[in-house]
């Protein structure tokens, strides 16, 4: 009986997460955003936000553990372009598995910093494995976090979880990233790739991009 609620369970949430359409996705995505930087215990040094290469949000991570644990979740992401704007969103996917020690299924929104160009090149090439590829860590929060100085923030990639569920904490070590080629092309068309989304400055616009990257840029500013 457990097994079957757990697998109705797991079907509900995978099919209301990874099936929304794109413009849901970046809306729930914005969502996500500014409910972290309304919560007060989330608090992202300027220090981390100023070297941020690239932004990457997962609302609705699904994380399952029952002896063989895993997460699964479809986000967007934008990179600092070389004017130091951001880039158009692009959506990106997450996924990975490791040992569980209960039953359970909880959803967390996931924000990623990265703080290096090179982690940000190898996801642009095609995909990266986090803690193998790139380095990342629980990122620093607070007044106390702000005030560290340059050798505390050696991560290449610093992640901040909001959740509402029965587990603490996050790791995503071993998890790959990569991209969502079909929510790409079903947003802008035409068999657009992530490196045209990035470079580009004329792409068709609509209120859920522009409401996304409003949000970038109170997160950042």
């Amino acid at each position: 009986m457990k097994k079957i609620w757990f697998s109705l369970m797991i079907g509900l949430l995978m099919t209301t997460t990874l099936f929304a359409s794109a413009e849901e996705k970046l809306l729930d995505s914005s969502n996500a955003l500014k409910n972290m930087i309304r919560d007060s215990k989330i608090k992202i040094p300027q220090k981390v936000l100023e070297r941020a290469q690239a932004i990457a949000i997962f609302p609705g991570t699904i994380e399952i553990s029952m002896f063989l644990g895993g997460k699964t979740g479809n986000g967007v992401m934008v990179v600092r372009k070389s004017d130091g704007s951001w880039s158009y969103p692009f959506f990106v996917k997450l996924g990975g598995a490791g040992l569980g020690f209960q039953l359970g299924v909880e959803k967390k929104d996931i924000l990623m910093v990265f703080q290096s160009k090179d982690s940000v090149k190898k996801l642009m090439n095609n995909k990266i494995t986090l803690g193998a590829d790139a380095s990342v860590a629980a990122g620093p929060a607070g007044e106390s976090a702000s005030r560290g100085s340059e050798a505390d923030f050696k991560s290449e990639i610093y992640t901040y979880t909001k959740t509402e569920g029965a587990f603490v904490g996050v790791s995503i070590d071993g998890s790959v990233m990569n991209h969502d080629y079909d929510q790409n092309i079903e947003l802008y068309g035409n068999n657009i790739t992530p490196e045209q989304i990035v470079e580009s400055d004329g792409l068709v616009s609509s209120y859920a991009v522009e409401d996304f990257l409003k949000s970038i840029q109170k997160l950042t500013n």
